[in-house]
């Protein structure tokens, strides 16, 4: 069955595997980022390739969004995801789901000027949905939304980063392999 474009039957098999097998809904989502020159870079995740470029203001081309506006364009895409899933498993149909999503940054962080934290500095999101449903459930389904987005989990701070430079990985792969 489906319900606001998610297939209930294979989202339920898969939550019910998940539910009977440790593991079962474990990834590793990865990608890779190859340098274009200047700002501008292109990452590949499974088959598509995905362009980042500072606005030429700040010395970039202008050739795709920049990876700050790609960070709001996740959170707002996860989080209208998880409402739609939401409403979808507690059978209410949904007409729109628009996020409007803004994000304050100083630049002077990225730029190393004076004692500035790079970073976005706050992140606001306006939802507005249009369902069958009351505005109390509407406020419950955004809410839910939020609190089941892995990526609003990773801005808030509860994903570790590790960064290993690409020689240090070699040198740690081959002392494992070797006998």
């Amino acid at each position: 069955m489906m319900r606001n474009g998610v297939d209930l039957e294979r989202l339920e098999a898969f939550k019910e595997t998940v539910q009977r097998e440790a593991g079962a809904g474990r990834r590793t989502l990865s990608g890779i980022t190859s340098w274009n020159g200047g700002a501008h870079s292109t990452t590949i995740v499974r088959n598509f390739a995905v362009p980042a470029d500072e606005p030429a203001a700040v010395g970039g081309t202008n050739r795709g969004p920049s990876p700050t506006e790609l960070v709001l364009t996740g959170l707002s895409a996860c989080i209208a995801i998880s409402i739609a899933y939401s409403a979808a498993e507690e059978g209410i149909e949904v007409d729109l789901i628009e996020i409007d999503v803004a994000g304050d940054l100083d630049l002077a962080g990225f730029l190393g000027v004076g004692n500035a934290r790079p970073g976005l500095e706050e992140v606001r999101l306006t939802v507005r949905v249009d369902a069958d449903a009351p505005r109390e459930k509407i406020r419950e389904l955004v809410d839910h939304g939020y609190r089941r987005s892995p990526v609003a989990a990773a801005l808030e701070g509860r994903v570790p980063v590790r960064v290993c430079i690409g020689w240090e990985e070699t040198r740690a792969e081959e002392a494992r392999t070797a006998p």
